[in-house]
């Protein structure tokens, strides 16, 4: 994938993520709160579902642990006329701010040992920050898996 694409996408994921408002889940999970906040009861939403109540009752204890898969929470969401919302979202910012992040940690870990190597031969790469943000600059611009090694 050339950089001007990978450069393009990561902007419109940036847009598309900044819009979205995440809630933390309720004490109980979704399925519970929503299903009380309809008036509904277990065992009405286990018919709805098809299962018994006690499958319903497990299925809320799931999802407190997240041990619920997302096909399970769609069924639950549209027997209660709702949908599943299923995103992945950057914990800082955006998701450029997270390559931003990597790319320094991973640029002081090379330009430290770069120097380190340097410095035995009684040489040294000059301005450690300096060079460091330079190298983060280059692997910001050009993203690839190594970055993450």
């Amino acid at each position: 994938m050339n950089s001007k694409f990978k450069q393009l996408q990561l902007e419109t994921l940036d847009e598309h993520l900044a819009s979205v408002r995440v809630a933390p889940r309720p004490t109980g999970g979704w399925i519970r709160a929503i299903r009380t906040a309809l008036g509904m009861s277990a065992r009405q939403l286990a018919q709805r579902m098809g299962v018994t109540q006690q499958a319903i009752s497990r299925l809320e204890g799931k999802e407190v642990t997240d041990a619920v898969t997302i096909k399970t929470l769609r069924r639950a969401a549209e027997a209660m006329n709702c949908k599943v919302v299923y995103a992945l979202v950057p914990e800082g910012s955006s998701l450029k701010s997270l390559i931003e992040e990597q790319a320094l940690k991973k640029a002081r870990e090379l330009v430290k040992a770069v120097d380190h190597t340097m410095m035995l031969e009684e040489q040294g790469v000059g301005d450690i920050e300096e060079k460091t943000r330079e190298v983060a600059s280059e692997m910001v611009s050009n993203v690839n898996s190594s970055l993450w090694d």
